[in-house]
């Protein structure tokens, strides 16, 4: 269970706000959302993936002191694989199909 980043306290992690001390944890209008928050008098920009590419077009950019779509650029982009596809394709099902009918 995560901490509330204000009070410290306990909070269930799909809480929109902390029970404690009323304080939004998540994007307002979407909860599944986080709302990153910078620590210390550095803006979220100086650190943002999509602040070094010039890809963000968040309208604080780039004095971002709260944001939903913050990555950090020190952080390793996560790898996604595909698992491999055992199934037959479309193709390879049509042909058993006819084989079926011609034999």
């Amino acid at each position: 269970m995560p901490n509330c980043p204000r009070c410290h306290q306990p909070v269930p992690t799909q809480a929109v706000t902390c029970p404690h001390c009323r304080e939004v944890l998540k994007a307002y209008g979407h909860p599944g959302i986080p709302l990153h928050r910078a620590t210390g008098d550095e803006y979220l920009c100086s650190s943002c993936t999509y602040h070094a590419d010039d890809t963000c077009n968040y309208p604080q950019r780039p004095f971002a002191r709260e944001c939903t779509l913050y990555h950090n650029n020190l952080e390793p982009e996560p790898q996604v694989t595909k698992p491999p596809n055992n199934s037959p394709s479309l193709c390879q099902l049509f042909e058993s199909i006819l084989r079926s009918f011609w034999n």
